[in-house]
């Protein structure tokens, strides 16, 4: 009996989505529970509730918001009134927010005093662990933000200043 890829894709599929759920429904709660902590002698310098609420909102809403963009820019057939591809414009805001938001958590947690991680390790324990992999996961997803802009740059290049034959076979002799 052969097992093929095939076959095994749809098993992960379902395991990464309770992971993700799972995720998901931690973070609500320890925001929800751990509201103290915005107010707390350590937010003014960490406001590690802020970040674990801004990294639950904005991707989850970021994706419908660019569904919608999506379909409006379908709509109104911009492809064929601007002349080229805009499919970049609903592709490059997701990998220049996840950029941005590991960066800033990186920042945040590299920044973080001893006294404010004993404090949250503490007071809010749950909140910090959450905080902790969501800095994980945007810097993992800034990496593959950071090769999909400059893979969607490469792209924009080639769509405004197309190699033609003749450059293409005088590159290639160089």
């Amino acid at each position: 009996m052969t097992i093929s890829i095939h076959s095994i894709l749809p098993a992960l599929n379902n395991i990464f989505l309770m992971l993700f759920l799972g995720y998901f429904v931690l973070g609500v709660v320890s925001v929800a529970i751990d509201f103290e902590a915005m107010d707390c002698a350590c937010a003014e310098d960490s406001w590690i509730w802020l970040y674990a609420l801004l990294v639950l909102v904005i991707p989850t809403s970021m994706g419908v918001v660019m569904g919608f963009i999506k379909g409006a820019m379908a709509a109104a057939d911009l492809e064929a009134k601007l002349g080229f591809d805009t499919a970049i414009f609903t592709a490059l805001p997701p990998p220049i927010l996840y950029v941005t938001l590991g960066i800033l958590g990186i920042v945040l947690w590299a920044n973080m005093t001893e006294l404010c991680d004993t404090y949250y390790e503490t007071h809010h324990p749950l909140l910090l662990g959450i905080f902790h992999i969501q800095v994980i996961i945007m810097s993992i997803a800034s990496v593959f933000g950071l090769l999909a802009c400059w893979g969607m740059t490469m792209v924009v290049v080639k769509q405004i200043w197309p190699m033609g034959e003749d450059t293409a076979e005088t590159s290639k002799s160089v």
